[in-house]
């Protein structure tokens, strides 16, 4: 029989904290298997995650669109932002 080592979720990962030990490892098993495709083809373990903020962005961009569509909202103007940030 196997023996299944704990996974150690980072505080800073909460509701993966909270799912099923079975779900945990799915997960660390997906960032291994990108982890290891990556170091094979050059590429720094660091660049794993900025490829997955960044597609994560886009995919909330996208859900940005498409609800302003649907609403008829108004993008805000990136100068606004900017000083209203100040």
């Amino acid at each position: 029989m196997a023996v299944s080592t704990p996974i150690d979720v980072p505080e800073s990962c909460p509701t993966i904290g909270k799912k099923p030990e079975n779900v945990q490892r799915e997960l660390w098993e997906a960032f291994e298997n990108a982890a290891v495709k990556a170091q094979k083809q050059g590429i720094p373990e660091e660049e794993i995650f900025q490829f997955l903020e960044d597609v994560i962005d886009n995919r909330v961009a996208d859900q940005t669109l498409k609800e302003m569509e649907r609403t008829g909202g108004k993008p805000i103007p990136w100068e606004k932002v900017k000083k209203e940030a100040r």
